[in-house]
């Protein structure tokens, strides 16, 4: 097997006023922690999980397996806007993360120049509604947020961050206990230092 691919997994840091810190991805070596992809955005993608054996594999084959990145601190929509532009400059946080997880509009002016604009009325208006709506996503019928994922109506990152979901990536078969004690997790640890 040959090595492909080692580098920063943009937005695979925890949200958080204080941002986590980022995980790695790496191409052409299968292991853990959170799962191996064969042959990811392929018609031929399979999420074999952590623990998998025997795979049968081709010439050409692609595995990847992205490792987590650490937990954020704090209030996501407490980081300043300031700060949110300067993960996207660095390639930590895409522009779609840092609307959905910190709340702040970016509009790209010339990306090559590192020149973005925040509309601030954009931005506080985003800011409002995720409040209004965030304590709500983490009561929602867990079946029906992995019925919208399986439907590709919900991404990853929401399931897990906004609805504190847990799911095989590859069959979107809702964990009801982990879903159970890692919503319990985000009620303790997140929505409890939220501002209302």
């Amino acid at each position: 097997m040959l090595t492909t691919k080692h580098e920063i997994a943009i937005d695979s840091a925890g949200p958080g006023r204080f941002r986590g810190g980022l995980g790695i991805e790496k191409g052409g070596l299968p292991s853990i922690p959170h799962g191996v992809w064969l042959n990811q955005g392929t018609e031929d993608e399979r999420f074999l999980g952590s623990f998998f054996s025997p795979v049968p594999i081709q010439p050409g084959d692609v595995f990847t397996r992205p490792s987590a990145g650490g937990g954020g601190f704090g209030d996501p929509l407490e980081r300043t806007a300031e700060e949110v532009l300067e993960d996207i400059i660095d390639g930590h946080v895409s522009i779609e993360r840092a609307a959905a997880d910190y709340g702040v509009v970016i509009e790209e002016v010339d990306a090559e120049l590192d020149d973005y604009r925040i509309p601030a009325e954009q931005t506080e208006a985003l800011r409002i509604q995720i409040r209004a709506s965030r304590r709500g996503w983490l009561d929602e019928d867990a079946e029906a947020v992995a019925a919208r994922y399986r439907k590709g109506k919900l991404g990853m990152l929401d399931v897990i961050r906004r609805h504190g979901v847990i799911l095989p990536w590859g069959t979107g078969e809702l964990l009801e206990n982990s879903t159970t004690e890692y919503r319990q997790l985000m009620q303790r640890r997140s929505a409890a230092h939220w501002d209302s």
